[in-house]
């Protein structure tokens, strides 16, 4: 059983609180209720703040762990959908994000999820390691987001021109993250004969060769003590 730590209740609180930023970012979207927008901003900083907090805890007091890795990106991944998509409709009060962007996030993502996929099945564990530039295009992301959110508030001060090229720059990072990873992925797959089974279906071959001959000597056994008792009842 995978024990649980700090920075995995941290991020299992961020993705808790994930409703709430939709629901506070929707209804500010219609209505332009000020306490929904801050309700808004405060989920949506806590969330981004407790991601640096929960990284730094697991580097410090070498808590990383394997539910940690899929726990903390899904976090990030489920705050910036949500605000992404939230953030592609027209509203009278938050910014509309380019098509081009929306395309490239998530066309970029899904073509991951099914190489995840692909490579799990073909070759039992991904072994391509996160890039930092990856990391950096996330970060866009999420200033995109905050971006979004904050845009149409006029004491920030925020001008829609450097909400344009930070859009920009956030695809940018995203397309080049899908050129580095594609081929990567490729290339474990070719590493792979095409005979060569994954390991849970070498483990699963291990069990069924093993419960053959199992069978087979626990067959012969019985066969033997009949062969006995015939030749002694003869």
């Amino acid at each position: 059983m995978t024990a649980m730590t700090i920075p995995n209740y941290i991020s299992i609180f961020r993705i808790m609180i994930v409703p709430v930023f939709v629901i506070a970012l929707l209804d500010f979207s219609e209505s332009g209720a000020e306490i929904s927008w801050w309700m808004a901003v405060i989920v949506f900083s806590a969330a981004s703040i407790s991601d640096g907090i929960d990284g730094y805890i697991a580097r410090r007091f070498k808590q990383r762990s394997e539910l940690g890795t899929f726990l903390d990106p899904m976090a990030d991944k489920l705050l910036l959908v949500s605000g992404l998509v939230i953030l592609s409709f027209s509203s009278a009060h938050l910014p509309k994000l380019p098509l081009w962007m929306i395309g490239m996030v998530f066309g970029r993502d899904l073509f991951l999820l099914l190489g995840f996929f692909i490579i799990t099945y073909w070759c039992g564990k991904m072994k391509i390691q996160p890039h930092f530039l990856s990391k950096c295009a996330t970060v866009f992301q999420m200033f995109v987001v905050a971006w979004g959110v904050l845009g149409r508030k006029e004491q920030f001060g925020l001008e829609l021109d450097l909400f344009f090229w930070l859009c920009l720059l956030a695809t940018v990072s995203t397309g080049i993250t899908f050129l580095i990873y594609f081929p990567a992925g490729m290339s474990q797959l070719r590493a792979v004969p095409a005979s060569s089974p994954s390991e849970d279906q070498s483990r699963q071959l291990l069990r069924m060769d093993i419960e053959l001959k199992n069978s087979v000597a626990q067959s012969g056994k019985k066969i033997s003590r009949k062969a006995k008792n015939y030749k002694s009842v003869n």
